[in-house]
């Protein structure tokens, strides 16, 4: 609070303060004159955000009775528990949880145009792959896809990395899931990078991709511990934190088990999910378990599908990623065939070259 603020802006100040903290506010100010719409505003608020007291350029004594132990408590929603307004701000229940919001907001998957190009492991030809500067890099440069691997850690902690060894993408030995997060923060994730600058990098959890990403990039979830079918299978976790960021139409889960996607399917079947390559060489092999388990979409792995694949996934309203196209001409291939989303290890080269053929939804709004 300055001199030069106004009696209204010292009111929604001190209003705020006490709303936000819990606490009553008392301030004592000088006057600058009877007349003066600035400065002064001695002050009492309550908690609630109420003024008990506001003499504005008033000089004198002012007196208001309070118990100082009173405090405001509001429900957490329809008959939850009572909690200050702080402690939802220390939860992460803030407006953009609710509603996702700003220039930077992409349309959600379910409304965003195809055909897409995304960034496989992100922008991982600037950036070591898997990280949050590669992910930053692909979005930057416009990318309305990134995909990214999840495991967890021996203490419980979903990650991100490609492989399950520590060997290729970082200074470390053995497996993510022998290691606990504190181990893990101890490596270097840059240090197998031909760029010095990203030396000592670290590990990033799932949930700080979604707290800096949700909302703007959809986002391709290979989730590797279902592959595995692992008795552990952090369903709940994974969900929770999808909901927690308010991510739900901006979050898809890719897996190779139709196991595990059947259990995600009971547990939550607004939650979207991508059928992956389960071996099977035969072109339509994965279509049949799209259409078997009712999945939205397939990961096509190449070279194991065809131009009938594609045509038949789309009589029956599902979409084809493809895995993967490096090179230009098969990025271009791939989508005159009628590939949907193109995945990439290296997203500008591609974009460049086949930014004709896609239909960019450049609109960024507030989603209402």
């Amino acid at each position: 609070m300055q001199r030069t603020d106004t009696h209204e802006a010292l009111s929604i100040i001190g209003k705020f303060l006490s709303y936000q903290t819990n606490a009553y506010l008392v301030r004592a100010s000088v006057s600058l004159g009877e007349d003066s719409p600035l400065c002064g505003s001695n002050m009492i608020v309550t908690p609630r955000g109420e003024e008990l007291l506001n003499m504005k350029s008033r000089v004198g004594l002012g007196i208001a009775e309070f118990d100082p132990k009173a405090k405001y408590y509001k429900p957490a929603g329809y008959m939850g528990k009572e909690k200050a307004h702080c402690e939802y701000i220390e939860e992460g229940r803030r407006s953009w949880l609710y509603r996702n919001g700003g220039a930077s907001v992409v349309l959600p998957d379910d409304r965003m145009a195809y055909p897409r190009l995304y960034a496989h492991r992100g922008f991982s030809t600037v950036a070591p792959e898997n990280t949050l500067p590669a992910f930053g890099a692909a979005v930057a440069l416009g990318a309305e896809e990134i995909e990214f691997d999840i495991w967890s850690t021996k203490d419980g902690v979903l990650v991100s990395s490609h492989d399950p060894g520590l060997e290729r993408v970082s200074d470390g030995e053995g497996y993510i899931y022998e290691h606990t997060y504190e181990e893990l923060l101890a490596l270097d994730f840059g240090a197998k990078c031909d760029n010095e600058r990203f030396r000592g990098l670290k590990i990033f959890t799932f949930e700080e991709i979604l707290r800096k990403f949700a909302g703007r990039v959809i986002m391709n979830v290979h989730v590797k511990i279902w592959d595995m079918e692992l008795e552990d299978r952090k369903m709940e976790q994974m969900v929770a934190l999808v909901r927690k960021y308010d991510a739900e139409k901006y979050v898809y889960f890719m897996t190779t088990s139709d196991k595990i996607i059947r259990e995600l399917q009971v547990y939550a079947p607004d939650m979207r999910v991508c059928v992956g390559w389960d071996g099977n060489q035969d072109p339509m092999s994965m279509v049949d378990r799209a259409i078997a388990l009712g999945a939205y979409k397939i990961q096509l792995y190449r070279p194991y599908f065809n131009a009938e694949t594609v045509k038949r996934a789309h009589e029956n309203g599902i979409i084809c990623n493809v895995f993967y196209a490096d090179e230009p001409a098969l990025a271009r291939e791939y989508l005159a065939m009628g590939i949907d989303c193109v995945l990439t290890n290296d997203y500008l080269t591609i974009y460049n070259s086949v930014k004709d053929l896609l239909t960019k939804n450049n609109e960024k709004t507030d989603i209402g």
